[in-house]
């Protein structure tokens, strides 16, 4: 990643709270801030970060690349390596991650925007969206959302360094995958809204117990500036968790109704979506699923809350597409619902839900892959999804995974494919399911379910 970031060297060094021997009456400055050696170019500040490989290693290709300095953590086998003259290039820090969330921290902390933070189990992206779809009277400059999946350490201080003097409004997505991340993230961005979508199973393999979730979600509120509020759903599961969390800090909550309402009634339930009534406007919602209805009454309560016109609550639902690799509708011999980005128990439930709908009279195939990172919960929750699955016959199940298998088990119907037969599974399909069907793709990012789409749509008979 390699974003603007306008900052003296001086102003670095007071904000990390380090010295950099730097031989120069000057006061030079960095001009952008990069994670990738590749990315460097004169007037970069690298950052190496520890993941598969230690950043550190490339270090000497992004001061060849022209990087002006590069944050490096005290007395790291690195620094005997380089020349003087490179060493004079660092600013050391104790921990370089951390040392990004600092800088991340300040930048944001110069300008005024309004800064909305979303987390939950699933359906983070989509709120996000829908919340990012309610600015659309404002020029797209002065709106900063963010992009792809940039949602974790690395991610949120990127969305953060795009902030600037015309920024109004920040919509940051903060994901997790082990305990202290979203306070952490919330710290950073210090944001005056923050909102639950939901709690689930998602990462329990890494946080053992559903409670600890439920805490870590609630997190968010810890960084929300003074008279902040955090918004989360009436149903949403250790609710009194949450509010026990909220009364000790003594911040605002609010729980937002998730059935109908005489602000938001389903006036009729169609393939593509449905036809909604807003205190009685009617407005197109084009996604399937009545799971996806909770982000929409979110978004309202959080519009409501900014007393933000009828006319911008309705043009952001019926404006909304749904992120790349979320339901997304493909037709050809088969109509394919691409739902690959990634599964945990509770999303995999709502595109079910969602393709039961889409389906209406049509032969319905699932193809679900192995949910990853439940640990020893796994078997439970693929169970889960059998369970459910059980009360729809009308749907044909495969499963694509070791894992996978239990859904089939506890359904009591099914065919089971492990990875690696990838290629039996899409032959299988051909072989015996008929043209116009309605199949379902969705498993965990690693189970790469996009090339059973890609094989799938381009089947010709």
């Amino acid at each position: 990643m390699i974003t603007s970031f306008s900052y003296s060297l001086s102003t670095i060094q007071k904000v990390l709270n380090q010295n950099v021997s730097f031989e120069s009456s000057e006061n030079p400055f960095v001009r952008t801030i990069a994670t990738s050696s590749m990315e460097c170019k004169t007037g970069s500040l690298f950052v190496p970060l520890k993941d598969k490989r230690d950043g550190h290693e490339f270090i000497p290709d992004a001061i060849s690349r022209g990087a002006s300095f590069f944050l490096c953590e005290k007395n790291h086998p690195i620094l005997r390596t380089l020349s003087e003259k490179d060493k004079a290039k660092a600013i050391l820090v104790s921990h370089t991650l951390e040392a990004l969330g600092k800088l991340a921290r300040f930048h944001r902390n110069r300008f005024f925007p309004l800064v909305i933070a979303v987390t939950g189990s699933s359906g983070k992206t989509s709120t996000k969206d829908l919340l990012g779809n309610l600015f659309q009277f404002l020029p797209k400059s002065e709106v900063v959302i963010t992009e792809k999946n940039y949602n974790n350490e690395i991610g949120v201080p990127f969305t953060l360094f795009r902030i600037n003097e015309k920024t109004r409004v920040v919509i940051c997505e903060m994901g997790m995958n082990h305990r202290g991340e979203i306070e952490r993230l919330s710290r950073i961005a210090t944001p005056q809204i923050a909102l639950i979508t939901n709690v689930g199973s998602a990462h329990i393999e890494y946080l053992k117990k559903p409670e600890e979730i439920a805490l870590e979600k609630a997190d968010i509120s810890l960084g929300l500036s003074d008279g902040g509020v955090l918004f989360v759903p009436e149903n949403v599961e250790f609710r009194k968790i949450i509010e026990k969390k909220l009364k000790a800090e003594k911040r605002k909550l609010v729980f937002w109704k998730q059935s109908q309402s005489s602000r938001l009634k389903i006036l009729e339930t169609k393939k593509s979506g449905f036809l909604l009534s807003y205190l009685g406007n009617k407005v197109e919602w084009k996604l399937p699923g009545t799971t996806l209805l909770s982000n929409v009454r979110g978004m309202i309560e959080v519009a409501e809350y900014l007393k933000l016109e009828t006319s911008h609550i309705l043009k952001a639902i019926s404006s909304f597409k749904a992120p790349d690799k979320r339901l997304n509708l493909r037709k050809g011999y088969f109509t394919l619902i691409d739902d690959t980005y990634n599964a945990n128990p509770e999303s995999m439930l709502s595109s079910v839900d969602a393709s039961v709908q889409i389906a209406k009279g049509k032969e319905l195939v699932w193809i679900l892959g192995t949910m990853k990172e439940l640990g020893k919960f796994s078997s439970h929750y693929h169970r889960k999804v059998g369970e459910f699955l059980w009360e729809h016959p009308e749907g044909i199940l495969v499963t694509y995974g070791k894992d996978a298998r239990e859904i089939v088990k506890a359904r009591k119907a099914g065919v089971s494919f492990d990875e690696g037969e990838e290629e039996n599974l899409i032959r299988w399909v051909q072989d015996r399911i008929p043209k116009g069907s309605v199949i379902l793709c969705k498993g965990s990012r690693s189970m790469k379910m996009e090339n059973l789409v890609k094989s799938l749509s381009e089947f010709k008979a």
